[in-house]
């Protein structure tokens, strides 16, 4: 079956961290498997380490593209990134691995986060056959905590261990948190260790179906100040979005994302 969908920018928009290219390959971790995949005309090979059920839940095969494209086309912004940009999908990641990994994703860039989300498996996770790691458990975590020194998480190292032990107490419901309403959902997140505002949107956008959710960092206000005129605090620039981009403000903010770090 023909998908639209170009792994480059899909796997390459920063929206997910354990994706390397090599060769014509795009290798990385998928529940706890090495995937392996290459890109087609029609869409994506899945070489190893994902079925077919796993890789339609993963790139969000029931979102249609196409009309993401069709209801947003009235900003010419977007119309433009669109083509440029053709097939960069949203992923819908684990939720513990997402909350955990963007809880590592404060005040820093996606090389130093990639570098500390590996140093986690290599430390936590097990070893699969091609010598790469699972993301950690967080059972997995808490069994050996005190080895978290050793990762480079600095300051973030506590309010990780503490939210892998409210994971494990099962204190976070995360399918209860998408079938909130967004907005319900956002104050859950931030009440979590190590979660703001911009930490929240992505867990809500990336893991839980949250598609309106529109998270803001520098390079997002910057450029929504210089396309939109729209300046200000956190929540006013993300109401903004979610105002003129509606159901599909996440769609809207990754294709930004994207072209203002090309």
């Amino acid at each position: 079956m023909s998908l639209l969908l170009n792994l480059d920018h899909t796997l390459g928009c920063g929206q997910v961290f354990r994706w390397r290219k090599e060769g014509d390959l795009w290798k990385g971790v998928v529940d706890g498997h090495a995937a392996k995949l290459r890109q087609k005309a029609d869409g994506a090979q899945v070489i190893s380490g994902m079925d077919q059920t796993s890789f339609d839940r993963y790139f969000r095969t029931d979102d249609e593209l196409e009309k993401v494209y069709r209801e947003l086309s009235f900003d010419p912004v977007l119309g433009d990134y669109f083509t440029r940009y053709r097939g960069l999908r949203l992923i819908r990641q684990d939720p513990w691995e997402c909350v955990a990994s963007y809880a590592l994703a404060t005040n820093a860039n996606i090389p130093r986060i990639q570098g500390m989300i590996e140093r986690v498996c290599r430390t936590f996770g097990t070893e699969m056959d091609d010598g790469s790691y699972a993301f950690p458990s967080p059972e997995q975590l808490l069994d050996r905590c005190h080895r978290a020194d050793g990762c480079g998480l600095g300051y973030r190292t506590d309010r990780f261990i503490e939210l892998a032990r409210l994971v494990h107490r099962e204190k976070v419901d995360f399918s209860a948190l998408m079938d909130m309403e967004y907005m319900d959902c956002a104050r859950e997140l931030v009440a979590l260790p190590g979660i703001g505002n911009k930490v929240a949107d992505c867990v809500a956008l990336f893991c839980l179906d949250h598609l309106e959710a529109f998270p803001v960092d520098i390079r997002i206000k910057k450029a929504m100040a210089q396309l939109y005129g729209a300046e200000g605090s956190y929540r006013k620039v993300s109401a903004f979005a979610r105002e003129r981009f509606g159901h599909w403000a996440g769609y809207a903010q990754e294709y930004i994302f994207y072209a203002f770090g090309r």
